[in-house]
């Protein structure tokens, strides 16, 4: 019986060593995918051996790592019956290696740490969920590689590729996610949601493995009593150009203008057609970094529409604080939710907030974040940009139109996209917060409120 017992021990210690030293393990199956995306790189060829050979000395050290800790563990878990051999004075052939209490005592042992509770997961992720994101949004070579079997994949029954899309975008906080919700719900669109992911360049294939029928809400996490499940849309195309430009965009500080070649444009007309459910569905996407691109996109495309949401500079800079704050302590929480909102390139607010770069030298703000001044001016930036691009296609709507006239709003975007709308869940909201502004910038008041004159003067008036 003392023998069984401590088989029962040696199972314990075998699966208590593989839980405590796991995330090693997990590091060595990262690095060494992350070398087969070294391996699909279509980079120059010096750069491609440089980045190969980074990627073979990290995966060499963290399987190294992972080896010896597997062996560490073989050897902790046979300690237990070597030292019961020596007190018992028994040979390796007097046990028991084989019988059915053999295997059970082991079965059960390995069994119980598995059953002690331990750390919630980071929100709604297992740890094994959140490996396998990082295995697949963390290699864009192998993302490519997706998106051309997805591509593959659906050729019998591909979607004809088409011209005419919908973006709503605007700087954070702008409405854009409700906006864009409502279009969602009221005309028939495809677009992006959370069932997509991690695999958000093959949709196809994924849905072929993972398509959750069951949708519970919950309210979002920016506190706005807005609710999301798996079949909400979201803002997630921004990772196709994160990819196809391999973040030459993003720097330490910004998020910077830039042009995309016809290439990318192609690609991302036959990535919409993956989204696309069939032949009589318009794409719609969300997407408030792609003022960056906006201009170059605009020259391959003439027939897109795109809604720039812009509201009061005081309150919108409000509400850019109250997210910054709240993310930021999010993320200090959890290290997951910010490169969550790495992956998607949301660095609208928290911790990794970045500015948006329009020219060759960036913005200065002398402004601490943690003061209304700061988001004022990241505010300004952004509309004094967009005011002053010469260009007639897009349609700028103001956020109070939105609430108070969302019927009417919906009923013009009807009419530029020549589609049918259902208005049966449309209903207007007042907004009544005010804004104490008497601690900032004057100067910057001024500014704003200068900004936002003209934009009321180029809005569309309902």
């Amino acid at each position: 019986m003392i023998y069984y017992i401590i088989i029962g021990l040696s199972g314990i210690v075998l699966s208590s060593s593989l839980i405590y030293f796991r995330k090693h393990f997990f590091v060595a199956l990262e690095s060494t995918l992350a070398l087969s995306d070294a391996v699909l790189s279509n980079e120059d060829e010096l750069l491609k051996q440089k980045k190969l050979i980074k990627a073979l000395k990290t995966m060499m050290l963290s399987l190294g790592i992972a080896l010896g800790l597997l062996f560490l563990t073989i050897v902790l878990t046979c300690l237990p019956v070597y030292l019961y051999k020596l007190i018992a004075n028994l040979t390796l052939q007097d046990l028991d290696l084989s019988s059915i209490w053999f295997i059970l005592s082991l079965s059960l042992g390995s069994i119980l740490p598995f059953l002690i509770k331990r750390k919630k997961p980071t929100e709604d992720y297992t740890e094994a969920s959140i490996l396998f994101h990082k295995l697949i949004l963390n290699n864009y070579n192998l993302s490519k590689m997706l998106f051309s079997f997805d591509r593959r994949f659906k050729k019998e029954k591909y979607i004809q590729d088409k011209n005419t899309f919908l973006i709503v975008s605007g700087l954070a906080r702008a409405g854009t996610t409700s906006l864009t919700d409502q279009l969602f719900k009221a005309g028939t669109f495809s677009s992006l949601d959370y069932s997509n992911m991690p695999l958000l360049l093959a949709p196809n294939l994924w849905r072929k493995m993972y398509n959750p029928k069951k949708v519970t809400l919950k309210e979002r996490k920016h506190g706005d009593k807005m609710l999301f499940g798996f079949n909400t849309i979201e803002a997630l195309e921004e990772y196709f150009f994160k990819v196809f430009l391999n973040d030459s965009f993003i720097s330490q500080h910004h998020l910077e203008k830039h042009d995309i070649t016809e290439e990318v444009y192609n690609n991302y007309i036959k990535y919409q057609s993956l989204i696309r459910q069939d032949a009589t569905s318009t794409y719609l996407s969300k997407n408030n970094n792609i003022i960056l691109r906006y201009e170059s996109l605009r020259s391959y495309n003439k027939a897109f529409k795109i809604i720039f949401l812009f509201r009061k500079p005081e309150e919108h800079a409000y509400s850019l604080l109250n997210q910054h704050q709240r993310f930021s302590e999010f993320q200090n929480e959890s290290e997951f939710i910010q490169t969550y909102l790495n992956w998607l390139g949301h660095h609208e607010f928290g911790k990794n907030q970045k500015v948006f770069k329009f020219g060759e030298k960036a913005p200065e703000i002398p402004y601490d974040k943690s003061t209304l001044d700061y988001w004022l001016a990241i505010w300004l930036n952004y509309y004094s940009y967009l005011i002053h691009i010469l260009d007639e296609n897009y349609l700028l709507i103001e956020y109070e139109d939105y609430l108070n006239k969302p019927k009417e709003v919906l009923e013009y975007i009807e009419e530029e996209m020549k589609m049918t709308f259902d208005y049966s869940n449309v209903t207007p909201f007042t907004n009544t917060k005010q804004i104490d502004t008497s601690a900032c910038d004057p100067n910057l008041l001024e500014a704003t409120h200068a900004i936002y004159l003209k934009l009321k003067e180029r809005k569309l008036k309902f």
